[in-house]
């Protein structure tokens, strides 16, 4: 028996008469602080210019209106998410059909604070009406934890 007919078996034995739903999970985190290990896929947008650089952006993040329209306007950043949004959307069907409950993708910059933190925000809304999705920011908090 494949593990997937195998946990058919098991839901459908023990499982409520509700189908359990696919969940997407994107995640932001900063390299610098190594890579999540419970990623499915692990995208790297360090090539992406970034705001850090800029003084008035520096201590905010890309919740922030102001950063994430800079981290967004770049064409560099729009053939990303064209390219990554297709890959996504031809992938996601095929990890359900699997039955994989869950998928964890990580967006990954330098100190998860302004790229990534934009480019998971902006994932996760663009698969929110086909899917459950779930965004988190693992390491938007530790820039004030070192002050």
């Amino acid at each position: 028996m494949k593990p997937r007919e195998l946990r058919e078996k098991i839901l459908k034995q023990f499982a409520s008469e509700s189908r359990p739903t696919f969940t997407v999970n994107v995640m932001s985190f900063g390299f610098k602080y190594g890579i999540p290990i419970d990623a499915d896929l692990v995208f790297d947008v360090r090539f992406l210019p970034n705001p850090h650089y800029i003084e008035a952006m520096r201590p905010r993040t890309g919740l922030d209106e102001d950063v994430s329209s800079y981290v967004l306007k770049w064409s560099e950043t729009q053939k990303f998410i064209e390219k990554v949004t297709d890959l996504l959307a031809f992938m996601l069907p095929q990890y359900k059909r699997e039955g994989k409950s869950q998928l964890v993708i990580a967006i990954g910059c330098t100190g998860g604070q302004h790229r990534s933190v934009t480019l998971a925000e902006y994932i996760a809304n663009y698969f929110k009406g086909e899917y459950q999705t779930h965004v988190s920011h693992r390491d938007i908090e530790r820039r004030k934890e070192r002050k």
